[in-house]
């Protein structure tokens, strides 16, 4: 066996005994199953309901009957996009942080990088080893998702419901990889591993819950329920008209709002489960193209992490002890 294979399959191993790891992945699929399992029974209570209404007008001698519901069955992941922003984002700093840090205090971190295993080979481990571990899980939980909205929902699935499904799942899983990194990160920048694991947990605050907060505040149409806009009245022409004279504010705002990977997972995440309206009628492809820019701030700063990751760590001198 390769070093690099080696060390993957020693990460994961590593991981499956971790008790922290293992409480949190169990709180999220426990979540992941009660919320899937509770939004495909009210699709289910939907169309059960539509039935019965067409049955009960066909008994009285109707031929004119109401329009089926608009049934999304993919919006009963919504809530998944609020635990993995959570708990997805907690289980891949634990993974991250614990990564180095566990080597250093077992004292085995000089040991393996003198067994002829390069630093950059040690990282690559590392990171790829817990990398596969959250590929599995957000494929595991998609599996879940998809056979639940099946068996329960009774509702049934188009081609391009499966693939937005396993797309956002790698989305999800994208977003697991940055809080993976820079937990890394953060152990490798800093000797003591408790205050990499604080500064790491302060900074998912931050970029997770504030900068998204000060964004929704300052946005002029969510200060009413439904939309500002939208309760005046306006339609899209007249709205941007209003927000042209507005152009530096919106900027700013915005601009707050790019600065969290948790936004853009959301933006990107909510159009392809069709829960954000406009999106219903484009494909996969065409979605993850018009959301561009969303994909790329889920994927720039993990690899800008993953490059400093490597600068630190292979010119840093005293790297084996906290």
């Amino acid at each position: 066996m390769t070093p690099m294979l080696a060390l993957i399959k020693k990460e994961i191993t590593d991981a499956l005994k971790n008790k922290l790891f293992l409480i949190i992945l169990g709180m999220l699929l426990l979540l992941t199953i009660v919320s899937v399992v509770l939004g495909s029974y009210q699709v289910r209570i939907n169309m059960d309901t539509y039935n019965q209404s067409v049955s009960f007008l066909k008994s009285l001698g109707k031929t004119e009957f109401p329009d089926a519901p608009n049934l999304n069955p993919l919006s009963s992941s919504k809530s998944f996009v609020n635990y993995i922003g959570l708990l997805g984002a907690l289980l891949a700093i634990v993974l991250g942080n614990a990564a180095v840090v566990k080597e250093k205090r077992n004292g085995t971190l000089k040991l393996i990088l003198s067994r002829q295993i390069f630093r950059d080979t040690f990282l690559n481990g590392k990171i790829l080893g817990n990398m596969i571990l959250l590929f599995f899980i957000t494929l595991l939980t998609s599996i879940i998702t998809l056979g639940s909205v099946a068996i329960i929902s009774t509702v049934s699935l188009s081609a391009g419901d499966i693939s937005r499904m396993f797309v956002f799942f790698f989305m999800s899983f994208l977003y697991m990889a940055f809080f993976l990194i820079l937990g890394i990160f953060m152990s490798v920048l800093m000797p003591n591993g408790n205050k990499a694991l604080l500064i790491t947990v302060i900074i998912w605050l931050v970029i997770s819950f504030i900068l998204p907060q000060i964004g929704d505040t300052m946005d002029m149409d969510n200060q009413l329920p439904g939309g500002f806009f939208s309760s005046m009245g306006m339609n899209k022409e007249d709205t941007q008209k209003i927000l042209d004279h507005f152009k530096i504010y919106e900027t700013i705002r915005d601009s707050i709002e790019q600065m969290s990977p948790t936004k853009h997972y959301e933006r990107v995440g909510f159009a392809l489960l069709n829960i954000k309206p406009g999106f219903d009628k484009n494909t996969v492809l065409e979605v993850v193209l018009m959301k561009w820019i969303d994909v790329l701030g889920l994927l720039a700063p993990s690899i800008i992490l993953w490059l400093c990751s490597y600068m630190v760590f292979l010119k840093r001198e005293n790297i084996y002890q906290e």
